[in-house]
């Protein structure tokens, strides 16, 4: 008997993983292809744009059925297969179609009468008659050698599409048949004052535990030692840990208590130098400007903390073995040591050894437990029922009753409860919530996230998947991942509704926030901040691991050749520069706080690769100017330097024609000339750290 559950559970553990190698790969295949087509058609010759009109009216529309019906069958290799090659020519066509509008923008940048013929145009009218004339003009620029490539690339494209219809043919699927992809993301979500409250079930009593310690008064032993006091909250992963802390972290009696409250998510790994700067941040609401020497820091640290009298510091997701080095613990709570008294940490974390320096005694662990099943309930129904009132009361004792069932089965997650019931809430179905109880193991947190991912929009899954590139416990600011998700192509065209990208993308985070995919932590920096659960954050790394990638350790020696966002958080850039410039299909480098060493011959050589970047950010960049290598990025569309000591702007610049976002420091001075020639640039600013060291 325990020889079968140990083959079940295989079985099942590799059918999931299969699962989730085409959850990953499944956007390509949706209506997101039918825009690139429709793009693409101004500047196809006429036959082809018939040949894509008829796949997006016959072969499209069966895409979802096909992939559905692959997926349990034996061919699901074949399916795995296409999907992945489909994908790639999505994104070989995507680059080649923005080439060949960069050489219809930098044409547009040469000639004044076009800019005044185009999005200055003096009137309507002139306007509406050059039309027919730009297009055939844009038909003709294809006889051009660079442009041949685009048609090629398409018909390529166009070639994997139709072979939809062969593995239909394969599956024995009858012609015309077709299934809906999920509902696209809302042109509009309410306020957030109609998503469901922060509301905390069944912890009222280890809430009022934790406060009752941390009010506490220090002990005679406490204060002689100069030490602080800890407390830790221990539990597996989605039992609610951190959620507990913010509920005790925004307590009236913690705010009127502590001077200063602050928050840092460890998460994994402790790097005493980033952590200690988080802290700084969160002591003072402000970002901590660039300071290489951790000594300089952590006296920075100590002078804020004996400005108070209390303080109260949050560790959320504390990893610790015995094999952990103790040492570094020790370095970096070494600026919280002081005689006054009134300090506190309180830890979450899911092992139950946790190190010496954080003064924790067994007394002060409280091991989390499972909530009563009617408080599970509750939590579960808050998430499923909120939003609009159900009228048909039949309707609702059926919803009742079905809910009962699903969360009884939900393995008293909390963060499946949360993820899985706010799905649900879309869609006030019975057939839907009874297709929820047909998911497998869902006391398993992944299964029921694999099915609550499946329901999102193709476009919103990418967006959830690009939100791996950020390390574990990032502080997500909503306006920053939009400006990111609009640069990157992943949100949709908003012509028809005339509202604005990044209101579009907006959009998208509320539709995720309320479907618990994100979670409100505080306020910080006079705006509001997110973080993901550590849970969904692998998940969505387990979905993205062929395009998503993270350099955090420098002992990495090779990335995957399909990666095409990456971000960089590691002491040497030197040592990475080889395998960095083998990513030739890289759109994204987002720099998390390196230590760039000999940042002007690395950083040149690193652009004359990566030609395709979509995206670059950086951060504690060294040299004062960027290379005039820089304006051969024709695909850039967000250049942030505001954490480097760029100065001066090379004149290249203002050769990216496809740029919308710039954002710069405080030092530089001057901007190109020719910075008007950037008609794609949408948002300029500079920015000032609020405090100096």
């Amino acid at each position: 008997m325990c020889l079968q559950r140990k083959k079940k559970k295989k079985s099942f553990l590799l059918n999931f993983m299969a699962d989730l190698a085409l959850a990953g790969l499944r956007w390509a295949a949706s209506p997101i292809v039918n825009e690139l087509l429709t793009k693409a058609s101004a500047y196809l010759s006429v036959d082809m744009v018939r040949e894509i009109q008829r796949l997006e009216a016959t072969v499209l529309p069966q895409f979802e059925l096909v992939i559905q019906a692959a997926q349990k069958s034996p061919h699901r290799g074949i399916l795995e297969a296409w999907l992945r090659r489909l994908k790639e020519a999505y994104y070989d066509a995507e680059d080649l179609l923005d080439e060949h509008e960069y050489n219809v923008l930098e044409g547009n940048a040469k000639s004044e009468k076009s800019l005044l013929l185009g999005e200055h145009g003096s009137s309507s009218t002139a306007t509406t008659v050059m039309k027919p004339f730009h297009a055939a003009m844009s038909r003709a620029r294809n006889l051009l050698p660079q442009n041949r490539r685009l048609i090629s690339k398409m018909d390529e494209l166009k070639a994997i599409l139709t072979e939809a219809q062969q593995l239909r043919d394969l599956l024995g699927l009858p012609h015309g048949n077709t299934v809906e992809w999920p509902a696209a993301a809302p042109t509009s979500v309410p306020t957030t004052t109609s998503l469901p409250t922060s509301k905390v079930f069944g912890r009222d009593r280890d809430r009022d535990r934790i406060v009752d310690f941390l009010l506490g008064k220090t002990t005679t032993a406490e204060a002689s030692s100069a030490k602080y006091s800890g407390l830790a909250i221990v539990g597996l992963g989605g039992m609610g840990k951190s959620t507990l802390a913010q509920y005790v972290y925004n307590d009236k009696r913690i705010e009127e208590c502590f001077d200063i409250r602050m928050w840092v998510c460890i998460s994994r790994k402790l790097d005493v130098h980033r952590h200690t700067r988080e802290i700084i941040e969160s002591a003072k609401k402000g970002e901590c400007p660039r300071v290489d020497n951790l000594d300089t820091l952590q006296c920075k640290l100590r002078d804020i903390l004996q400005e108070s009298q209390k303080f109260l510091l949050v560790l959320d997701d504390v990893w610790f073995e015995k094999s952990h080095n103790e040492t570094e613990w020790e370095l970096f709570l070494a600026p919280l040591v002081s005689k006054q008294s009134g300090r506190k940490v309180l830890v979450t974390s899911r092992s139950k050894t946790l190190p010496a320096a954080i003064c924790c005694e067994q007394e002060h662990v409280i091991h989390l437990k499972n909530m009563d099943d009617t408080e599970f309930l509750a939590l579960f129904k808050h998430h499923a029922f909120s939003g609009a009132e159900i009228k048909d009361q039949l309707l609702r004792t059926k919803l009742e009753d079905t809910a009962v069932e699903i969360a009884k089965r939900l393995g008293q997650c909390p963060l499946a409860a949360k993820v899985l019931g706010s799905r649900l809430c879309r869609k006030k179905d019975i057939a839907e919530w009874k297709a929820a109880l047909k998911i497998g193991d869902l006391s398993d947190p992944f299964t029921s996230l694999l099915w609550s991912y499946e329901k999102l929009d193709p476009r919103l899954q990418r967006c959830f998947l690009y939100c791996s590139l950020f390390p574990k416990g990032h502080r997500y600011d909503p306006n920053q991942l939009v400006h990111l998700w609009v640069a990157e192509g992943f949100v949709g065209s908003c012509n028809l509704s005339r509202r604005t990208l990044e209101e579009a993308g907006m959009d998208y985070f509320n539709d995720m926030v309320s479907g618990s995919f994100f979670q409100l932590v505080s306020q910080m920096y006079c705006d509001s901040y997110y973080v993901m659960h550590d849970i969904l954050h692998d998940f969505a790394e387990s979905l993205s691991r062929e395009d998503c990638f993270r350099l955090e350790d420098d002992n990495v020696t090779e990335i995957p050749c399909t990666v095409r966002h990456l971000s960089v958080h590691v002491q040497s850039m030197q040592k990475h520069k080889q395998i960095i410039c083998k990513l030739y299909h890289l759109r994204t480098i987002i720099c998390i706080d390196p230590l760039m060493d000999g940042p002007s011959d690395i950083f040149d050589g690193m652009l004359r690769n990566q030609r395709k970047l979509r995206v670059l950010s950086l951060s504690f960049y060294s040299s004062s100017k960027l290379p005039e290598s820089i304006g051969e990025l024709k695909h850039l569309r967000y250049l942030n330097l505001i954490r480097t000591l760029v100065s001066e702007l090379p004149t290249s610049l203002c050769t990216l024609y496809h740029l919308q976002l710039l954002w710069l420091n405080h030092m530089v001075e001057n901007l190109p000339d020719k910075l008007c020639n950037l008609r794609k640039l949408r948002h300029l600013g500079a920015y000032v750290n609020d405090f100096a060291i």
